[in-house]
């Protein structure tokens, strides 16, 4: 039986592998954040790259999938407080003088909200927020309440 030659189909030759390093002292973040994923860190740091590379070629705004799906499994908002604020601050102008935690929910309201954004609902999420605050702070306040009830025991 014939010798197959290396250049026949049935011997493949894998590609020569390109080693790029990583700043030591990011390799831990970078470990945490594949295993909160679930993703292999070399695979991890693939989807970085290829969503940072895929944001400088984006026409506009580009946001990485690999970020958006780390934020969001973390209830954190996808477009920047600054920028969101901005916007909304066109339409309601006092919306600077919310504190914190409102301003976090609306955020958050305002980035799980799918389809067009229209002045009507912006207000609605807005009282939403609001509501959603007050209710956070009555129950921060029955929480303190029974917490110094049960240490008095």
């Amino acid at each position: 039986m014939p010798k197959k030659s290396p250049s026949s189909p049935a011997q493949k030759i894998a590609p020569a592998k390109k080693v790029i390093a990583i700043r030591p002292d990011l390799v831990p973040r970078l470990v945490e954040k594949a295993r909160e994923l679930k993703q292999n860190p070399n695979q991890l740091v693939n989807l970085i790259t290829e969503g940072g590379l895929d944001a400088m070629d984006a026409e506009g705004q580009y946001e990485s999938p690999i970020v958006q799906l780390y934020r969001s499994s973390h209830g954190k908002t996808l477009m920047t407080s600054k920028a969101l604020m901005t916007i909304c601050s066109i339409i309601v102008p006092d919306v600077y003088e919310i504190d914190r935690h409102e301003k976090q929910i609306l955020l958050d309201l305002v980035n799980k909200h799918d389809g067009p954004l229209s002045l009507s609902i912006f207000k609605e999420y807005r009282q939403l927020a609001v509501h959603m605050n007050k209710q956070r702070i009555e129950n921060e306040a029955l929480m303190a309440k029974l917490q110094k009830a049960n240490k008095a025991q």
